[in-house]
């Protein structure tokens, strides 16, 4: 609960729409007072029901607040000091509601806004002294920029110059009004704690970064026919499905302008760009790019006839020839749909967009424009300000740009939660969450984001104690029962990162629930997991068997019970008779596993059994690894080594579902700790390779298909093909960690990082040399090593305080080191 001295309870929530929130609604707020003295500080205080952009004396500031549930909705606090003046100061807010739940938002048919700031004899307090007004210039009457995010934008910007943001003035008229809530009449608002507001809460991770990106270079214009009645289509991106594939693109060969360091608050120098005039039933357009995957939000400065319209399209591709890869159809991608509208005002336009979209390339494209259009345009990148302690640099330029991909993969889907990608979708899918957790260990050691999402996937729960499979959310077919068991996973991963059994014991009510639904809801006759129509069994984006009795849920759920074994002996939260029977309940399910799932003449796990008890004919990948983690039938693990796993890393034909991009990450994790990290690095090398051109990590090792081609849906196997799935997919961001534990021979051995395992693979793929930093909660490991000799190696490593390693090294005794080391070794 809320501090009862917090600001916030003296403050109101204030929204000038009606009670009923029509859908895809923008709201203004301002308030102008005077600072006589400037304060060192000055804490702000901010929230919205559904999200806010602020300004503070015509600035930009900050967006928010993070994801939450409304029952403990979360605010920002944000220093404003240094924003103010002596003199005049206004504050101009920008907030919006869907109307509608998302897959990051659920809609409680309410909106609001509330801040309150306090500092020396200042005061400010959402309420009366407040104005307000529904933004003019937006049109509701927009499509979904996916099925899973908000609407798409179209901005009039005749209707709206934006000067109650820039001028000093305060504004007059244009349906401004006195602060308050429409609900009831002449409120001052609703008070703290209004329902659905009943609580609020800190964000607790850091404020959105604010970095103004260039545009770097031009890559390709086209001139076309704009498709029958585009002005008419509430679908903004429909009418490029007729246009852009008959269109032929020119690609431009243009040196991209060197990078200046600016501060945040000053923009960049823009990329220029020049879009002819189109003339009646036509279109002229321009693709630029940003040189990297981004998410943010587009800055337009725009010059040319009021009343003319610029459409922009964001894409994570284009095709050698310079046309921008749309997905096969309106049908595909989710429905991506990412266009925002401008109408030019008079004179000068500057606008910039409120949705966030993930993007490499952006399209603007004149419609029927009767002069030239000049368009000045920025990225406002709007990421997590994760810090980045973990290197990895090697001989192989692939493999650092492998690395460095990942690395900005990873950057890109970390917004106020771990999100799947920032393209189509923006949602904070858990089994997704579980690989970018020790992704970002590995670059930084943070577990803010880690810990926020396991709060708000207990948050939101079926009545049988399953969790979503992401949250927050309205996507009840989302509901994962081996991402329940994720979410568990994460609680032992967070704990074994940090030493920290806290957490655990905080959702200990929690993760009973969700066994709860294992013991009865989800179990068959036979005593096994069974797979629940009701519910989506993801598994894997691959043709795994996920009906009937499925060995990777089986296997999913006996891991989670040998971690609970762990968790629960240390938790005092936990009574004696719960940690017995979370030990029955694994030995139970060790007996079942073992007696119907094994097949004793292949020996190896079959992929399970039908509803009949018939066993499948498969035997999967997934199923070797899962039997080999959880330490299942131990001295056939070789066997299964050679017939299933060694040969699939070393392209060999398995027959067998072959992992996605997603699940290979656990195949590399058990190969590299049974000491063929060498088959991993170059497996990984192999299918990453290809990613490096497009900037990010692909969602399945499907490339760009054949123009006109329509791919395949994901879940139909490895299909798809980008444009109809991301280049930005951080589930496939693992060789972050990959490569520092195989090349760089750093594993974790002991909670905590009291121990690690160092064991590098020397030379693997051809490497001459290769060095790491990995961050822990002691301190930063070091280690590094270069090729002396043909078979000679000089490798060194540095602990922190009060960590020990177990080294591994070739044709050396096998030892425990601290401090400081340095070896000579003969391969």
């Amino acid at each position: 609960m809320l501090q009862t001295n917090h600001p916030l309870r003296r403050a109101r929530w204030i929204w000038p729409g009606r009670w009923d929130c029509p859908r895809n609604v923008y709201a203004q707020f301002r308030y102008d007072f005077s600072q006589a003295e400037l304060p060192g500080r000055a804490k702000f205080y901010i929230s919205a029901d559904q999200c806010y952009k602020l300004y503070v004396n015509g600035l930009y500031v900050s967006r928010g607040p993070a994801r939450g549930h409304q029952k403990n909705w979360p605010f920002d606090t944000v220093d404003i000091g240094p924003y103010l003046q002596s003199g005049r100061n206004w504050i101009s807010v920008v907030a919006y509601n869907a109307g509608v739940s998302t897959f990051q938002y659920i809609h409680q048919t309410a909106a609001g806004f509330i801040c309150a700031g306090r500092w020396e004899d200042m005061e400010i307090l959402s309420g009366h002294p407040w104005q307000m007004r529904l933004a003019p210039a937006y049109k509701p009457a927009t499509a979904r920029l996916s099925m899973q995010l908000n609407f798409q934008e179209f901005f009039d910007a005749r209707e709206d110059d934006s000067s109650w943001i820039t001028s000093s003035e305060k504004p007059t008229g244009q349906g401004w009004m006195p602060g308050g809530s429409c609900w009831h009449g002449d409120s001052p608002g609703l008070a703290f704690g209004t329902m659905p507001w009943h609580d609020m809460q800190p964000r607790g991770i850091p404020n959105l970064g604010n970095t103004p990106l260039p545009y770097r270079r031009i890559v390709s214009t086209a001139r076309g026919k704009c498709s029958p009645g585009w002005a008419e289509q509430t679908n903004l991106a429909l009418p490029l499905f007729t246009e852009l594939p008959p269109s032929r693109w020119r690609r431009r060969k243009v040196e991209p302008a060197p990078l200046k360091k600016t501060r945040a608050k000053t923009p960049p120098s823009e990329l220029s760009v020049n879009l002819p005039a189109a003339g009646a039933g036509k279109f002229a357009a321009t693709c630029l790019d940003l040189g990297k995957l981004g998410v943010g939000t587009l800055m337009v400065q725009a010059t040319g006839v009021a009343g003319e319209i610029v459409d922009f399209f964001f894409t994570e591709a284009v095709r050698e020839n310079g046309k921008p890869v749309l997905a096969a159809g309106p049908e595909y991608a989710c429905g991506a749909a990412l266009v925002a509208r401008l109408v030019l005002g008079e004179g000068e336009t500057n606008f910039e967009t409120f949705q966030t979209i993930g993007h490499r390339y952006v399209v603007a494209i004149a419609r029927e424009t009767s002069k030239p259009i000049t368009l000045k345009l920025t990225h406002r990148e709007t990421l997590y300000p994760m810090k980045i302690r973990g290197k990895f640099h090697c001989s192989d330029d692939v493999l650092n740009d492998i690395h460095a991909i990942s690395t900005r993969t990873q950057q890109v889907c970390m917004l106020d939660a771990y999100v799947d990608t920032p393209w189509r979708e923006q949602a904070q899918w858990w089994g997704d969450a579980r690989v970018q957790a020790q992704n970002t260990f590995h670059l930084s050691g943070d577990t803010r984001l880690l810990t926020r999402g396991i709060d708000s996937i207990a948050a939101q729960a079926l009545p049988n104690g399953l969790t979503f499979g992401h949250t927050p959310t309205v996507a009840y077919g989302c509901v994962l029962p081996d991402f329940s068991l994720t979410w568990i996973l994460t609680l032992w991963d967070y704990y074994y990162q940090t030493g920290d059994i806290s957490l655990f014991e905080k959702h200990w009510p929690r993760v009973k629930r969700v066994l709860e639904y294992f013991a009865t809801e989800g179990r068959g006759k036979n005593g096994l997991l069974k797979y629940d129509e009701r519910y989506w069994l993801f598994l894997d984006w691959c043709d795994i068997q996920k009906q009937g009795y499925p060995t990777v849920l089986n296997l999913w759920y006996l891991l989670t019970l040998e971690k609970l074994i762990a968790l629960t002996s240390l938790a005092e939260i936990v009574t004696p008779g719960e940690k017995r029977e979370i030990a029955r309940a694994y030995e139970a399910q060790k007996k079942l596993v073992l007696r119907k799932l094994w097949d004793r003449q292949a020996k190896l796990f079959h992929d399970g059994l039908s509803l009949d008890g018939e066993a499948a004919a498969r035997c999967s990948i997934h199923s070797q690894t899962l039997a080999m983690m959880c330490g299942l039938h131990e001295k056939h693990h070789q066997h299964m080594i050679n017939k299933k796993l060694r040969p699939y890393l070393r392209g060999s034909r398995v027959a067998s579902a072959k992992p996605s991009s997603f699940w290979v990450t656990y195949v590399y994790e058990l190969m590299t700790q049974q000491g063929y990290g060498s088959d991993v690095v170059g497996h990984l090398r192999k299918h990453w390779e290809p990613m490096i051109p497009f900037g990010g990590c692909w969602e399945v090792f499907s490339g760009l298909q054949p123009e006109g081609q329509p791919g395949g849906a994901a879940q139909d196997g490895d299909a798809g093909g980008i444009g109809n799935t991301s280049t930005s997919h951080a589930w496939a961001a693992h060789p972050i960690y990959h490569l520092a534990r195989t090349l760089g021979g750093v594993s974790q051995a002991e909670v905590a990082w009291r121990r690690v395992k160092f064991a590098p693979v020397l030379g693997g793929a051809g490497t001459d040399q290769a060095s790491v930093a990995v961050p822990t909660p002691r301190g930063i490991i070091r280690a590094d090593w270069s090729r002396t000799g043909k078979k000679k190696f000089a490798v060194n490593l540095s602990l922190p305080r009060l960590m020990k390693a177990d080294v591994t090294l070739p044709n050396q005794p096998k030892q425990t080191a601290t401090g400081e080391k340095t070896w000579l070794v003969e391969v």
